[in-house]
């Protein structure tokens, strides 16, 4: 498979040689001038100069003066540029109306003048605050700095906020009623996106993007969307950063360290964070056993009413390093690596009491279960870029490789409770590990200004390797003994190969954008303990559809569709049966099949100033959609059965789903602003298991709302809230959720500081209720989790003075003889 593999990557980059060498387009353009002190007349020496285009300011190019001031630019493409001129001490300046074509290849500025600042104190930064959401047609995003949740929150309490985003207990993601989302991080799959978004702090996170209905430039993994999660790196010059440290009742705790240096063609950036998770909570599940007769009446009934206390505390460290170097003005090497190590202790203690049809108690049991789990995660990204003369012209290519490895001991104690409770004992060890490589390449090649195409290929290679092994205590020995039938290995093994292409343009107030994926999956299933495999093999075609009328630059109206795949993940896949809660098994399908999504939007974006109003309208028809599905099953203790459930995954034959969502940001006032949204559906499921037809729909909606107050010098306040109404699965519904979290900051040591203040769940009243049935049971089960938690932080910003950038200049060009090279 391997070989396979790797012959793939040859071809393709064999195939789009030609394209990326022929690409490259011819520029001579050149700017010069001369930067000088306004009042001594002074040449400025080591200063930054960067040309800039219009109207979207990306970089051209760029390179420092030399000891006379001294600057020229080369290699210019025609256009028309802004110039920016900074150094330490002065403010920027910038000479605008600069044009280069092939009439007039070359700029000469002449004199250039910077006022030095009077004292640095005393300057005054007049910025527009970004807004919380920003509404784009193709995506929404979250400025996380602007959330006060992201001072000590984790990622998934930000995103408990989030339009058309939902949160479970456990930390996983849904948009729109569908748990099927694609997690990335900086736009790459990484060891982080494997890990529940409840244990990644939210202050690594510069933004989050929403895109809920992707071009085919992007993989099409995950049918309800994807969520880019684009983290911090510091990209002003010098040496910056940032400390921080919060405390939460419970034994909460988090610390976190980011640092980033950028000089001369380095851009170094690296992060620590320390984080401890303390989560008590409560589970009650009180389930109706229905037995019928023969004819398929109702003949009796029992009761199973079992109570659940349960905590767990997580200790994670996260180390994150990263440098990109400028080769050349058009070439950049990137390198990233993220190390992960933590460990999870948890213990649940379970009392069940069994009633007979009149409800007489008829007897009581305990299991206790105690679990240490130590995981590790590295990820490891190598990344070129390169851009040429023609404006928007780049080629790209990365590798990534993650693993994440985890080891699992639990044990458990199971005993009746009578006049001599006699315990059974067992135990689980389990080995899990995950690895992944990438690679990838995209290249993009503008026609005109208005039309490019894009195309790129893409390979993965992904294993999973879980080797569980369960022991039981023979009662006569007292010795723990092998179980060979509930042990297992299982071995799942996936490539993907894929290749893409976009094209795009744009006609008077229409711009559209057709595109393609191809691709083609190898996966393999090999249940060792068993010697049980299961390949599916399958090529699947991805097409894209956009079109966007802009009746100006505040009315937008967009029509997409896209076709996307949810391929079966591990814990899906694997069947070994989890033993937590003997009376409600759960375990995986080996055997699932991908699920297949058409996706049609229709998005309107309207500005009035600050103000904006998104209005979406979707619709989502989903073929074998992956569920969990529960059955009634026999428990067989010391030889006697009592009724319990397992749960497994199965693929529906049909979903279908359509909604609208309304969002806006409004500022009321100078110091108000509002960010809300809401989002109703309807889901309609079916499928057949068993010669019997299944279905279920249900209208389900939600709203979220954020109150942002500047009410007092540099104090600021965050009220948000959310409603989520019942929403249904094939075999039930989960029920309504509510709560609301409270937020304020304050702005100290002269804007160096901040100490926050942080309540989450201020009504405590987050709670996860489902209700689930099938023909012989029902089920009511209520999940909490301590969520009402009081954070207090401070974060303190490390930035060099003035005096400290001069002495480091000064060493440099002592160091250097001479000048800096071009630094952008």
């Amino acid at each position: 498979m391997m070989k396979t593999y790797f012959r793939f990557i040859l071809c393709s980059l064999f195939i789009l040689s030609p394209a990326m060498l022929s690409a490259q387009n011819q520029a001579t353009g050149k700017v010069s001038g001369k930067l000088l002190d306004a009042g001594s007349k002074k040449p400025l020496g080591f200063a930054n100069v960067v040309l800039l285009t219009l109207p979207d300011s990306s970089l051209v190019t760029g390179a420092t003066t030399d000891m006379e001031g001294v600057f020229i630019l080369e290699s210019v493409p025609s256009g028309r540029f802004v110039l920016r001129a900074s150094m330490v001490g002065y403010p920027n300046k910038f000479v605008p109306n600069i044009s280069i074509s092939p009439d007039k290849p070359e700029a000469a500025l002449g004199n250039i003048t910077l006022k030095a600042t009077a004292t640095q104190l005393g300057e005054v930064e007049v910025v527009a605050q970004r807004q919380l959401v920003d509404f784009e047609l193709d995506k929404r995003v979250v400025n996380v700095s602007q959330d006060l949740n992201a001072q000590s929150g984790t990622v998934a309490e930000v995103m408990q906020n989030l339009p058309s985003v939902d949160v479970d207990i456990d930390g996983n993601v849904s948009m729109r009623g569908s748990a099927n989302v694609t997690i990335l991080i900086d736009g790459k799959r990484s060891a982080l996106s494997e890990i529940p978004l409840d244990q990644i702090p939210a202050n690594m996170i510069e933004s989050i993007e929403l895109i809920t209905n992707p071009s085919s430039k992007y993989n099409p993994e995950g049918t309800s969307g994807i969520i880019n999660l684009v983290l911090k790196k510091e990209k002003k010059p010098g040496f910056n950063g940032s400390a921080s440290i919060t405390a939460g009742t419970y034994d909460n705790y988090n610390t976190a360290l980011n640092l980033n240096y950028r000089y001369n063609k380095w851009s170094l950036f690296g992060g620590y964070d320390f984080r401890q998770r303390t989560r008590p909570g409560t589970q009650q599940n009180n389930t109706t056993n229905f037995y019928l007769n023969d004819a398929g009446q109702l003949d009796s009934t029992s009761y199973r009413l079992q109570e659940g206390e349960r905590n767990s505390t997580d200790l994670s460290h996260n180390f994150r390093l990263g440098a990109d170097y400028y080769l050349t003005p058009k070439h950049t090497l990137s390198a990233s690596a993220l190390y992960r190590f933590g460990e999870d202790e948890s213990s649940n203690n379970i009392r069940y009491r069994f009633l007979d049809e009149n409800r007489l108690l008829q007897s009581t049991r305990t299991r206790d279960a105690r679990e240490v789990e130590d995981e590790r995660a590295l990820d490891l990204t190598l990344g070129y870029r390169q851009t040429f003369d023609r404006k928007g012209q780049e080629l790209t290519a990365d590798v990534v490789y993650n693993a994440n490895v985890d080891d699992e001991v639990a044990l458990f104690d199971e005993r009746e409770i009578g006049p001599s409770p006699l315990a059974e004992l067992q135990k689980t060890l389990v080995d899990d590990k995950n690895y992944e490589l990438v690679t990838k390449a995209d290249y993009v090649h503008p026609f005109s200004e208005n039309s490019r195409l894009e195309a790129g290929l893409r390979t993965s290679y992904e294993q999973l390797d879980e080797d569980s092994r369960f022991f039981n205590q023979n009662m006569e020995t007292s010795q723990m003994e092998y179980d060979t039938t509930q042990s297992n290995h299982f071995v799942y093994d996936q490539q993907v190969y894929s290749l893409y292409t976009n094209y795009s343009n744009k006609y008077k107030s229409i711009t559209y954008q057709v595109g393609v994926r191809a691709e083609h999956t190898i996966t393999k299933s090999d249940l060792r303990n068993t010697d049980d495999t299961y390949q599916n093999n399958y090529f699947s075609l991805f097409p894209t559809f956009f079109i966007t009328n802009d009746f100006d630059e505040d009315n937008k109206l967009q029509f997409s569709y896209s076709r996307r795949i949810n391929r079966p993940r591990s814990r899906f896949l694997n069947p070994f049966v989890d033993q937590s809660d003997r009376y409600n098994l759960s375990y995986g399908n080996p055997k699932l099949d991908p699920e297949f999504v058409n996706s049609l939007e229709l998005g309107y974006l309207r500005y009035w100033g600050q103000a904006s109003f998104n209005a979406t309208v979707f619709y989502r028809h989903t073929t074998d959609e992956i569920e969990r599905f529960r059955m009634p099953s026999p428990t067989v203790v010391r030889a006697t059965g009592e009724p319990g459930t397992e749960t497994t995954f199965i693929n529906l034959s049909d979903n279908r789903s359509y909604g609208l969502e309304l969002g806006t940001n409004y500022p009321i006032t100078k110091w108000w602003r509002l960010n809300a949204s809401w989002s109703g559906f309807r889901t309609e499921l079916s499928t057949t298991q068993d010669d019997t037809e299944l279905s279920n729909s249900q209208l389900s909606w939600n709203a979220k709302l954020n109150s942002n107050m500047t009410v007092w010098k540099d104090l600021d306040i965050q009220l948000s809230g959310f409603y989520r109404a019942p929403s249904n699965d094939i075999q039930g519904r989960m029920e309504q959720m509510f709560s609301a979290d409270l937020g304020m900051k304050k702005d100290v040591l002269k804007k160096k500081g901040t100490v926050s203040l942080r309540v989450s769940d201020l009504f405590n009243t987050r709670r996860f209720d489902f209700l689930s049935y099938g023909p012989t049971f029902r089920s009511d089960i209520q999940n909490r989790r301590q969520s009402r938690i009081v954070y207090l932080g401070f974060t303190y910003r490390l930035n060099s003075d003035d005096s400290d950038r001069r002495n480091r200049q000064n060493e440099q060009r002592e160091q250097n003889g001479g000048g800096e090279e071009e630094e952008f």
